[in-house]
């Protein structure tokens, strides 16, 4: 469960490309143990918060500390380090097409020359693909391979977990095992997640909380309830206050 003790946080971030801010004087904090929901539309900021969250990118102006290291002040090996202890899990699913399930979930663990067979065999239990650790991706179906991603970025052990849409290519059904899984993460592992979707009820089916953009902006962070979809709102901001219970 969440506590008091943050996994990362953004002070007063700005993140600009010429004269466009693709993010705009941030403030935001993410709990250790807790799944946090960011959404928001298209050219909201999401995809560069996530850049910030996987030390992938530095702020123009303002400060992101992560796992209590400030990665702007690191070199290559010390970023190296830090983004290890980092899991990523993509929409596309991003898995070798000529490599195993199992080849593909110890990958993170050949880079780091440290292959433990036994804990990618576990993983793959764990995430309910023992059976299928010696087929390839193209054998799998769409929610096979996120599970395959999910078993990938949890080897390492992360206190991070970020997930970039990972449910917007799957059906009702397998979103929902999706989901099940990366709350099991939190419950299992103590990973902290950070989820970022289009979807407003996978927020509602998992987060703790959700933070949401609009053009940069974070414009609101507010505890999520369970409660019915709809769609009759007159702004993003209104509809996801009112479908997540702020």
């Amino acid at each position: 469960m969440p506590t008091s003790d943050p996994v990362a946080t953004l002070e007063h971030v700005t993140v600009a490309y010429g004269a466009t801010r693709a993010l705009d004087d941030v403030s935001l904090e993410i709990k250790r143990g807790e799944i946090i929901g960011v959404i928001g539309e298209s050219g909201a900021g999401k995809s560069t918060l996530l850049g910030l969250l996987d030390a992938a990118e530095h702020p123009t102006s303002g400060r992101v500390t992560i796992l209590g290291t400030d990665p702007a002040s690191l070199g290559g090996r010390d970023i190296r380090h830090l983004r290890r202890r980092i899991g990523m899990v993509f929409q596309g699913f991003n898995l070798l097409s000529n490599r195993t399930v199992r080849q593909n979930v110890a990958l993170p663990l050949k880079l780091q020359r440290s292959i433990d067979p036994q804990h990618v065999d576990s993983l793959l239990d764990y995430v309910g693909l023992a059976d299928r650790a010696d087929r390839y991706p193209a054998q799998l179906s769409g929610g096979q391979q996120q599970r395959v991603a999910i078993a990938r970025a949890l080897v390492t052990r992360p206190g991070l977990l970020l997930a970039d849409e990972p449910t917007s290519a799957l059906d009702n059904r397998t979103t929902e095992g999706i989901l099940g899984l990366l709350a099991d993460a939190r419950r299992d592992f103590g990973t902290t997640v950070v989820l970022v979707t289009h979807e407003l009820e996978a927020v509602g089916a998992i987060c703790d909380r959700v933070a949401v953009l609009e053009h940069g902006t974070l414009r609101s962070v507010f505890p999520v309830a369970k409660t019915d979809y709809g769609r009759e709102h007159a702004s993003y901001l209104a509809h996801a206050q009112r479908v997540l219970g702020a």
